[in-house]
């Protein structure tokens, strides 16, 4: 199925235009489900929507839309679930189909009558969906998706145009209801240097995200891979060349240069552990955390603007090597010859 299939699909089964603001029947958001499953099991439709979302997305929030079918107002869009990220109990009040598009969630729902009457929220169920796995709403519903693994997941969603919240409108505010996700840029929340460092460590987990589930398209998604493997920083372009077939890896001699400017590297060591911190005035995000003997490593690696991985004190090669690619995959290191990105 292609893109242009899925869009007559809905002139097809008879949805309802925007300005009607009618709400289509459950069989035809069942077709649609349908239709999205079918979909995502061969490369066509998952390729040319994760073409769409390539060109589009950096800089962009959650849920903006690749695609919108004309005259009806249905959105398509992506959303990237870090490890343990969890969305918040929020609402439908319109239909929507939403697939695991890669990896895995967990989602919790719960009872939208119930909820109403308690004016807190009252669970209903919890179930697991593996990628490939779609599912619809149809009329009013609160739910929580959540990453419950250690690595991103990538979800796909197709709304109707008139979703938005109305639950606390009619009965007053419920107890655990998350507010309405913003629709501002995440490039806009950048307000200091370490935000705008993890910001842009977001977007290439995010690239990292996307390579990972074109990984198992096969050649058809080789040009994708190239595209991301252009776009993306030594430690994405590593992983798009590992999709790719390619070998393309730091070595003990590679040069690595400090990067994220405005931001400073510290060490601070408790309960036989040593972390690696990334500090901006009073905020600081850990980077690495290692055991108590490797401090020495950590404190040569905040000090350093320039070091090759051999360098590194106190490690075996292979450790140098490991913690060289832990700190080129959160960007505070980079090879010299790749500064340009």
């Amino acid at each position: 199925m292609r893109l242009a299939e899925l869009t007559a699909l809905f002139g097809q089964l008879g949805f309802p235009r925007a300005e009607d603001r009618e709400r289509p029947p459950r069989d035809l958001v069942r077709a649609v489900e349908g239709a999205v499953r079918a979909g995502l099991s061969d490369d066509e439709l998952p390729l040319e929507l994760l073409a769409l979302e390539i060109a589009r997305r950096d800089g962009a929030p959650d849920l903006a839309p690749c695609h919108v079918v004309p005259e009806l107002g249905v959105r398509i869009a992506f959303a990237y679930w870090r490890p343990g990220r969890a969305a918040g109990a929020h609402e439908h009040s319109d239909w929507t189909v939403t697939a695991v598009f890669h990896n895995a969630l967990d989602v919790a729902t719960f009872d939208w009558d119930a909820t109403a009457r308690a004016r807190r929220l009252v669970p209903r169920r919890l179930f697991s969906a593996e990628a490939g796995r779609v599912g619809h709403i149809h009329g009013p519903c609160i739910h929580d998706p959540r990453n419950p693994t250690r690595r991103w997941s990538i979800s796909l969603h197709l709304f109707g145009p008139h979703d938005g919240p109305v639950i606390e409108e009619q009965v007053g505010p419920i107890e655990g209801l998350s507010p309405p996700a913003p629709r501002a840029s995440a490039e806009a929340e950048a307000e200091d240097a370490l935000s705008a460092a993890l910001l842009a460590h977001e977007r290439e987990c995010v690239r990292r995200a996307q390579i990972d589930a074109l990984a198992r398209r096969g050649p058809p998604a080789a040009a994708l891979l190239a595209r991301l493997h252009a776009r993306g920083d030594a430690g994405t372009r590593r992983r798009a060349a590992r999709a790719l077939g390619r070998t393309e890896d730091l070595g003990a001699h590679t040069a690595l240069a400090r990067r994220w400017p405005g931001v400073d590297l510290d060490v601070a060591s408790s309960a036989g552990r040593a972390e690696l911190l990334a500090r901006c005035g009073e905020r600081a995000q850990p980077l690495l955390r290692v055991e108590a003997w490797a401090a020495p490593a950590l404190r040569a690696l905040a000090s350093a603007v320039e070091l090759r991985p051999r360098d590194i004190p106190g490690l075996a090669e292979a450790e140098q090597l490991a913690l060289a690619r832990a700190l080129v995959d959160w960007g505070t290191f980079q090879p010299l010859e790749a500064q340009e990105n």
